[in-house]
């Protein structure tokens, strides 16, 4: 928790400020996490989801406080710094945004033949027998639900992150 959120939220300019400062101390995190063990898969998220309640809570205080609306929305729609505008009959009618979705899963597979058996009958090619086979043709088939096959796999942890794509 950080300093505005502690004394649940800001009243006042201080408190923006507060916020502004809780903003950066999370990028800096965010940014010192990254520098040093970018694989740090745990570090990172927590991170990420950091920095992200960092965002939405200064959002918060920048609505109710200053009257202003958030300043991170549509972020993903405006051009970089130096970036031009696409011309005028270039830009597509229709804006469909991109999202990039990220899950991770750690799955137990206790018993790799009843796992095998939950695919019925297939004769495929990627299907060699390992437990990642096994655990990747479910998930191509179903769309993925882990937790619909009973004890023929096990869900130990989930974790994931959603947002703009960033391409």
């Amino acid at each position: 928790m950080n300093d505005s959120q502690a004394d649940n939220g800001a009243t006042g300019r201080d408190h923006l400020l507060a916020g502004a400062a809780d903003l950066g101390a999370a990028i800096e995190r965010h940014a010192l996490i990254l520098t040093e063990a970018p694989d740090d898969y745990k570090r990172v998220v927590a991170a990420v989801n950091d920095l992200r309640a960092a965002a939405i809570a200064y959002a918060a205080l920048c609505a109710d406080h200053a009257g202003w609306g958030n300043p991170f929305s549509d972020l993903e729609n405006e051009p970089a710094p130096g970036e031009e505008e696409e011309e005028a009959g270039d830009t597509p009618t229709e804006y469909s945004p991109v999202v990039h979705l990220e899950a991770h899963y750690r799955i137990r597979v206790p018993d790799v033949e009843a796992a095998e058996r939950l695919l019925g009958d297939t004769e495929s090619e990627d299907l060699l027998g390992a437990p990642s086979d096994v655990v990747a043709q479910l998930f191509m088939r179903d769309g993925w639900d882990p937790y619909q096959y009973g004890g023929a796999l096990q869900t130990e942890e989930v974790s994931w992150t959603c947002g703009p794509d960033p391409s």
